[in-house]
């Protein structure tokens, strides 16, 4: 099997979902050999043919050529990187009942499964190893796989099956792996976020206070997961993270529509900063930003109304501020750990990089467009 096999599927119908699988398969055997960035034009003009004939009548490989012929077709972004794309179509498949935090245990679980391949060693240092896998099992455990000798499995079904390609690292740095999959958690961290303010807000208007309290405390320890996360991609050492991030222009964080999306559902960021490059580079959320109802304008319209009593309102702020406070130690960490790593360095989205992240540490969560 190799790139003559992958020929032949050129001129083959492709009927079935699982061509379309033992394609993808056949294609990741490539990329772990390579690296993505790697892959010869021939086989990516090959694929690009296969992608302009099947169509979208396999969503499963149309995400995955999306992801894997993003650089050849210029279009590399963070969604692309961390193919985000065939990710939610794992996320929404009916049949494998994933959700959001299940779906991030399976890709924290497969952290330690990595790590713990006799491969890994020689690759990463003892001790290193022994961290990273302590704290990937720790999250685990705040994601409720509390019997954590067994780690949870994917889903018995074609959206399971494709699991385990929803990764594919751009070089043959060994700890590429686990960072993609690190920030593909933290993506669905945001979504998990989102979820619960929106939550939050739909509680206010409905005049249910204390539902709303509980939705954002409920945030509040979904954050958590965040900080976790960074403790996991603090294992890397800085050289290593360079010797792979050189292929990775054009995708950053700053791309990030989960994390938009979460903002917005708190309070209605400043102009400024709708007008700035943190949403310029997410333009779906940018367009649809002033529409977006949020907590913050719940509270004063119901606050505004004398809808709510002085001791309901307490335990409401005291929430908020609690998410205010885990989202700016989020923020800083954030910081200090993209300063050990990048240094001087431009971000890889064409940012500034650690000044644009400092800069950042004055935004707050709750605010609306007046700035209160």
């Amino acid at each position: 099997m190799g790139i003559g096999e992958i020929d032949g599927w050129s001129a083959a119908p492709l009927d079935s979902a699982g061509d379309g699988f033992r394609l993808a398969q056949l294609v990741t055997k490539e990329v772990r050999k390579h690296g993505r960035h790697l892959l010869g034009d021939q086989l990516l003009e090959t694929l690009a043919e296969i992608q302009h004939r099947r169509g979208n009548r396999d969503p499963f490989l149309h995400a995955f050529l999306d992801a894997i012929l993003a650089r050849h077709q210029d279009r590399f972004r963070n969604q692309t990187y961390l193919a985000l794309p065939l990710l939610d179509q794992v996320l929404a498949d009916p049949r494998s009942g994933l959700d959001p935090e299940r779906l991030s245990a399976l890709l924290i679980a497969d952290i330690v499964a990595h790590e713990s391949q006799p491969s890994s060693a020689g690759r990463t240092d003892p001790e290193t190893r022994r961290k990273r896998i302590t704290h990937a099992k720790r999250l685990l455990t705040a994601l409720g796989s509390a019997d954590i000798t067994d780690l949870p499995l994917p889903p018995r079904t074609a959206a399971g099956a494709w699991l385990p390609l929803t990764v594919l690292p751009v070089s043959l740095v060994h700890d590429e792996y686990f960072f993609i999959r690190a920030l593909q958690t933290h993506e669905l961290v945001f979504r998990t976020l989102t979820a619960d303010v929106q939550a939050a807000t739909h509680a206010l208007r409905a005049g249910q206070v204390d539902a709303a309290t509980a939705a954002l405390l409920r945030a509040d320890k979904v954050f958590q997961r965040a900080a976790m996360l960074f403790r996991i991609v603090a294992t890397m050492r800085a050289d290593q993270f360079h010797d792979f991030r050189q292929f990775t222009e054009g995708a950053s964080a700053i791309q990030s529509e989960s994390y938009k999306r979460f903002e917005v559902c708190c309070g209605e960021p400043k102009p400024s900063r709708i007008r700035s490059e943190a949403f310029t580079n997410v333009p779906a959320v940018q367009a649809g930003a002033h529409r977006q109802d949020n907590v913050a304008r719940a509270f004063l319209d119901l606050h505004r109304q004398g809808r709510i009593d002085d001791s309901a309102g307490t335990r409401l702020r005291f929430a908020i501020d609690q998410l205010e406070a885990s989202h700016q130690r989020w923020k800083i960490t954030h910081y200090r750990l993209a300063a050990r790593m990048l240094g001087n360095a431009h971000g890889s989205g064409y940012t500034a990089g650690v000044p644009y992240l400092e800069q950042c540490l004055r935004n707050r969560l709750f605010t609306t467009a007046a700035g209160t």
